[in-house]
């Protein structure tokens, strides 16, 4: 029987070493299953509780004085950054917890691996290798060559780049001319040029982020798809294929990677001010992180413990929370689309 002590050594271990614009929970349970020659399905809550502890314990730890471009793209979490043990026992109290929003991704987990076992010939990691290069759940992630609008590519000199090669020359440019605000090194003030990108005397860099959606297009496409029309279609067809299985719940809007978007609640959305309804789980629990080091709401005698300021008693309802339990808190922010 495997402990759960280990279960999170291995999970730490390969998360560091993973894609997560690719990685799903569902593939993350299989490579441990293989790993441990032992049967997780009923661990499937717990490995999502920790995949989230993970990343808030990346997010927690990363400075914020000085944003960077991974910063302001808003997805990346650096690898080389191992986060302590979370204590056990918690995946399973979120569990009883988050309800309904659990067996919505049990349902997409059970749709990746039924795609799996209906492909023929190959490995198992030739089949994950192939659906990653093929399906439009996995995107493709942020390293994937794009169109850039008319505007963006004067600034760069190109027509086609990598979102996140667009995001390094913003902000080396940015810096060079130092565009960013003494008093807040997160908020830009755009010279002519940039204002022919933006069309704002201001930006802050997850606004940025946001505003660059418009300028960063689908490969050979003449505009931007917003993730709203885009992702919907894939969930009505697994319902088909699976005669009607799933009739209780709809689309997740959301693809299955763990860096995919998520519609946020509206008083999230109100809280972040950014006007985004939706981030991938990893982006929020950055942002918030970001807000309670910036707010400086970390208790000073333990700083795993966060003093809600107004903002905050307002989202979570409480007047304080330890900084492992915000995910648990986030969880009623991700409300399945209807």
């Amino acid at each position: 029987m495997v402990s759960d002590s280990e279960l999170v050594e291995r999970l730490q271990e390969v998360l560091r070493s993973s894609d997560l614009n690719t990685t799903t929970n569902a593939a993350l349970r299989r490579r441990l299953e293989a790993d441990f020659g032992a049967d997780l399905s009923h661990k499937k809550a717990f490995i999502r509780e920790q995949v989230d502890l993970f990343l808030a314990e990346v997010a927690a730890k990363t400075e914020p004085e000085e944003p960077t471009e991974e910063e302001a793209e808003g997805t990346a979490v650096p690898k080389e950054e191992p986060g302590p043990e979370p204590e056990e026992g918690e995946g399973e109290e979120e569990e009883e917890q988050q309800g309904e929003g659990e067996e919505e991704e049990e349902e997409e987990e059970e749709e990746e691996e039924e795609d799996e076992d209906g492909d023929s010939g190959g490995s198992r990691k030739k089949q994950r290798s192939d659906k990653g290069n093929g399906g439009k759940k996995r995107g493709g992630g942020f390293t994937k060559l794009c169109s850039l609008s008319p505007a963006l590519q004067e600034f760069v000199g190109a027509s086609e780049l990598a979102r996140t090669e667009v995001v390094k020359k913003l902000w080396a440019y940015i810096r060079e001319n130092n565009l960013q605000d003494q008093n807040n090194k997160r908020k830009i003030l755009p010279d002519e040029r940039l204002k022919k990108i933006f069309n704002v005397n201001s930006i802050d860099m997850f606004q940025m982020n946001k505003a660059l959606t418009k300028h960063i297009w689908p490969l050979n496409s003449e505009g931007p798809i917003s993730p709203d029309r885009s992702t919907p279609k894939e969930k009505p067809q697994k319902r088909d294929r699976n005669e009607g299985k799933k009739q209780k719940g709809g689309s997740s809007g959301s693809g299955s990677g763990l860096l995919a978007p998520l519609q946020l609640s509206d008083d999230l959305v109100k809280f972040f001010g950014t006007g985004e309804s939706m981030l991938s789980r990893s982006d929020v629990v950055k942002r918030m992180w970001e807000y309670i080091k910036e707010n400086n709401l970390q208790d000073p005698s333990d700083r795993r413990k966060i003093i809600c300021d107004e903002k905050l008693k307002d989202l979570f309802q409480v007047e304080s929370f330890t900084g492992f339990t915000v995910s648990k808190l986030l969880a009623p922010h991700f409300p399945k689309t209807k």
